[in-house]
C-alpha cells in the first residue's frame, strides 16, 4: 500500500512539474493553487526557474505568495541555496523577502544572508538585514560573538550606501 502511495505521489509531482514547465498560463496557475494546499518542497527549484523566465505578473504574484506562505522547514535549505546561487541573482531580492515573510528558521543559513547584505543590491540587503535580525535569536551566545567579530572584519568591504545598515546590524547582534 505504501508503495502505491509513493508511486501516486511521484506521479503527481511529475504532473505538477510538467504543468509548471508548460506554456499554458491556466495550467500553471492551477498547479500553483494546488501546490499551496498540497505541495512538496522538492518542486521549489521549478518555481525558482519559472520566476526567471515568467513575464506574467499574475503567475509571478502567485509564486511569490506561495513562497511567502511556506511553512515546511525543509524549504529553508532550498531557499538559501537558491539565494546563494548566481543563476538566481535576478530573483534574489524576491527570494530573500520570502524568507522573512514566511517566518521559517534561517539561523543555519545566516552566512548566506550576510553575503547578500555585503554584495547584493541595496533592496536585497535590506531584506537580508531583516532575515538576519530574526535569525540572531536562534544563535547561541558564542555564535553571536563570532558573528559580531565576522561582521566587523567585513565592514571595510561594505559600500557607503549600505554601511549604516551594516553598522546597525552589528549593534543589533551585540545587544542581543
Amino acid at each position: 500500500m505504501q508503495l502505491n502511495d509513493s508511486q501516486d505521489s511521484n506521479r503527481k509531482l511529475r504532473q505538477q512539474i510538467a504543468s509548471l514547465r508548460s506554456s499554458k498560463r491556466s495550467a500553471i496557475l492551477e498547479t500553483l493553487k494546488e501546490l499551496r494546499s498540497d505541495g512538496d518542497v522538492s518542486v521549489l527549484p521549478e518555481l525558482f526557474n519559472l520566476m526567471l523566465i515568467q513575464e506574467d505578473e499574475e503567475v509571478l504574484g502567485e509564486i511569490t505568495t506561495l513562497l511567502n506562505d511556506l511553512k515546511d522547514k525543509e524549504a529553508t535549505a532550498l531557499l538559501a541555496e537558491a539565494i546563494a546561487n548566481p543563476e538566481y541573482e535576478k530573483i534574489q531580492t524576491a527570494l530573500v523577502a520570502a524568507c522573512w515573510q514566511n517566518r521559517l528558521s534561517y539561523g543555519l543559513h545566516i552566512t548566506t544572508f550576510i553575503n547578500v547584505l555585503i554584495s547584493g543590491s541595496y533592496i536585497a540587503s535590506v531584506e537580508a538585514f531583516t532575515v538576519i535580525e530574526e535569525a540572531v535569536g536562534e544563535l547561541e551566545q558564542e555564535q553571536r560573538v563570532m558573528l559580531v567579530h565576522s561582521l566587523k572584519s567585513k565592514l571595510q568591504q561594505i559600500d557607503d550606501q549600505k554601511k549604516p545598515l551594516f553598522v546597525e546590524l552589528i549593534k543589533a547582534v551585540e545587544s542581543y
